[in-house]
């Protein structure tokens, strides 16, 4: 079922019901590897972080942001709908956990690239190219293969400052190109 955007938009935002939601992984496919961070943002609200105790100890961040996630009637994600959706999906199907519930997700990915013609299609450029206040956080390789052996838990609070980043990012681009989303599907 296919809704109005700019009928929709306004109800959810006031009642709560639109969040915002980022990921981040040990590796680019569900089987080989496992959630560290989940964040959702519910709209102008703080964010929601989610995060492993140990890497590759990832079941009850899983069955967290599965419960987080079912609050809300639309999801708001950049490239969720080929990655973070799929990989959550492929993570509680190993924990023989039910999959997420089909919710209306708008991917700002899709949005911008169907509705503009940009050079680089990055959430870190979209951001810089609309002058946003919050910027992707960039971090080294290293602090990805320090997660694993650091027993501080240092590196895997870096991962958590940069899910918490992308969220609030998309959040801003998410506002910024409101009128650019044509549709919103599940």
């Amino acid at each position: 079922m296919q809704i109005r955007p700019e009928e929709i938009l306004p109800i959810v935002e006031e009642a709560g019901k639109i969040c915002f939601l980022d990921i981040e992984v040990t590796s680019k496919d569900g089987d080989y590897g496992s959630v560290l961070v989940a964040c959702v943002k519910p709209f102008r609200r703080p964010v929601k972080s989610f995060v492993v105790r140990r890497p590759g100890d990832d079941e009850s961040v899983l069955r967290a942001v599965r419960r987080e996630l079912g609050q809300y009637l639309i999801w708001v994600s950049f490239y969720g709908k080929n990655f973070d959706i799929p990989f959550l999906n492929t993570r509680l199907w190993r924990y023989g956990l039910p999959p997420l519930e089909r919710k209306h997700h708008i991917d700002m990915y899709w949005v911008v690239k169907s509705g503009t013609l940009t050079g680089r299609r990055s959430q870190a450029h979209l951001l810089e190219f609309l002058d946003s206040p919050i910027r992707k956080l960039t971090i080294s390789p290293e602090v990805w293969n320090q997660v694993v052996k650091d027993r501080s838990g240092k590196a895997l609070k870096i991962l958590q400052k940069r899910c918490e980043s992308d969220v609030r990012g998309l959040e801003v681009l998410y506002t910024r190109a409101r009128k650019l989303i044509r549709e919103i599907t599940r």
